[in-house]
C-alpha cells in the first residue's frame, strides 16, 4: 500500500468501504475511520442507463437509499440496484466484465453509505474491492475511471465530490486466504510450520457468476489466478430450459433451499399451474430438471477445476462462495484423499451480517478487516 498522502487533513469525514461485485448482489462492508462501527450493505446487481428526465419526478412513500439509487457522471445517468431492477427492468450484466459496471455500482454504494452515516456531499473514501482473478489486469483502469467519476457526480440528494485517498484491488478469495493465514498463525506448532513451509493450497471460489482458482504455494499467492464463467447461473439456465415460466432469479433461492436432496417444498410457491394434478406434475418436472442440471453442472465444473488444479501438487483445497457450499457433496466426492476445507473466514458478528448472508459475506468482510488495519496503521505512522 502506498504512502498516505494528505492524510492528516481532518476537515472532511473519512469513509472506509469494502465491495464485492457479485453476480447475484453487490455486497459491502463499511465504517468511518474514526469510529469502528461496522455495517454491511446489500444491493441488487442490476445497472441500466436511463433518461435524466426520469429522475425528476416525485416518489410516493419513503424507502432506504439502496432502493432508490441512481447516479449521473460523465454525461450519463444510471439506475443501480433495486431501482434499476424494478422500475427500469435492468439486467444483471453477467456477460460483461465486472469492472465495467463496477464504477456505477461503487458510486451508488458510496452515496448509500454517505446517507446512512450522514457524511454529507464532500468527504474522503478509502476503498478496497474484489475482482475475479481473470479481470485483475483491469484494476488500474478501474481506479482511474473511479477517481475521475468520484470527483464530481450527481445523486438523488444532489451533487457530490468525493476524494479517493486510498485504493486497493484484490482478487476474489483474497479475504478467505487472509482469514485462513490468520487462523493458521494462531495455532502454530512444529508440525504446522513444517506443513505450511511445503504447502500448496488451492483456493476455489464458486459464486453466482464466476468460478475462480487461486494457488498459494508456501504462503505466496501465484499471480496467474484462473477465472471461468461457470458460476451457478450455468445450473440455473439449464433448469429454466427444462421448465415452463420460470426465471433464474426466482429459481436461485428455491434451489439452494432445496439442498442436495432437492426437497420439493421450496418450489411450491413457484408453481404456476392452477389445477392440483397439474401442480403435482409441474413440481416433479422442476425437481427432475434440478437433478439433471445439478449433475451436468457438477461434471462441467469439476472438469474445469481438473484443468487448473494439479492433484499431484495440491496439499489442501479451500472452497468458498455460496455455490461452492451448495455443491459441497459433489466437490468433496471429487477430491478423495485431498483435505477439503469449508467455512474458513473471519467470524462475522450478527450486527454486521444483518442480511443473513453467512459465508457469502466472509470474503469481503475479511478484506475489510485487513484494509482497515492497513489504513489506520498508515495514519499513525
Amino acid at each position: 500500500m502506498g504512502k498516505m498522502t494528505q492524510r492528516r487533513n481532518k476537515s472532511s469525514p473519512e469513509l472506509i468501504l469494502a465491495l464485492d461485485f457479485g453476480g447475484s448482489a453487490t455486497k459491502g462492508v463499511y465504517s468511518t475511520l474514526d469510529m469502528m462501527i461496522t455495517k454491511s450493505l446489500l444491493m441488487e446487481p442490476e445497472v441500466v442507463k436511463i433518461s435524466p428526465d426520469s429522475t425528476t419526478g416525485e416518489t410516493l412513500g419513503a424507502t432506504d437509499p439502496e432502493n432508490a439509487a441512481w447516479i449521473r457522471y460523465t454525461g450519463q445517468t444510471l439506475a443501480v440496484g433495486y431501482l434499476a431492477k424494478t422500475k427500469y427492468y435492468g439486467n444483471e450484466g453477467l456477460k460483461e466484465l465486472k469492472y465495467e459496471r463496477a464504477v456505477a455500482k461503487t458510486l451508488a454504494a458510496i452515496w448509500v453509505t454517505s446517507q446512512k452515516l450522514k457524511l454529507g456531499a464532500k468527504f474522503r473514501v478509502a476503498l478496497v474491492c474484489l475482482l475475479p482473478p481473470g479481470e485483475f489486469e483491469n484494476k488500474e483502469s478501474f481506479q482511474q475511471q473511479l477517481k475521475a467519476a468520484l470527483a464530481d457526480f450527481t445523486t438523488p440528494t444532489g451533487r457530490m465530490r468525493v476524494e479517493l485517498f486510498e485504493f486497493k484491488c484484490l482478487p476474489e478469495g483474497a479475504g478467505i486466504y487472509l482469514a485462513y493465514q490468520k487462523q493458521q498463525g494462531k495455532t502454530i506448532t512444529t508440525k504446522a510450520i513444517l506443513h505450511r513451509s511445503h504447502s500448496v493450497i488451492a483456493f476455489v471460489m464458486v459464486g453466482y457468476r464466476n468460478a475462480s482458482v487461486l494457488i498459494a504455494e508456501r504462503g505466496i499467492i501465484a499471480a496467474d489466478g484462473k477465472t471461468s464463467d461457470l458460476g451457478m447461473i450455468r445450473l440455473l439456465e439449464k433448469v429454466v430450459a427444462r421448465t415452463s415460466g420460470q426465471t433464474t432469479s426466482q429459481l436461485a433461492p428455491a434451489i439452494v433451499a432445496a439442498g442436495s436432496d432437492i426437497s420439493g417444498t421450496p418450489f411450491l410457491r413457484l408453481l404456476r399451474s392452477a389445477n392440483n394434478a397439474n401442480k403435482q406434475q409441474e413440481l416433479m418436472q422442476i425437481q427432475q430438471a434440478v437433478k439433471l442440471a445439478r449433475n451436468e453442472y457438477a461434471a462441467v465444473l469439476t472438469s474445469w477445476l481438473d484443468q487448473v488444479i494439479s492433484r499431484n501438487q495440491i496439499t489442501e483445497i479451500l472452497f468458498c462462495g455460496g455455490t461452492a457450499d451448495y455443491m459441497k457433496r459433489e466437490l468433496n466426492s471429487h477430491y478423495p484423499g485431498i483435505p477439503c476445507l469449508w467455512g474458513v473466514g473471519a467470524d462475522i458478528p450478527s450486527e454486521v451480517d444483518r442480511f443473513g448472508l453467512g459465508s457469502r459475506l466472509a470474503d469481503v468482510y475479511s478484506v475489510f478487516l485487513y484494509f482497515w488495519e492497513k489504513v489506520n496503521y498508515g495514519r499513525t505512522n
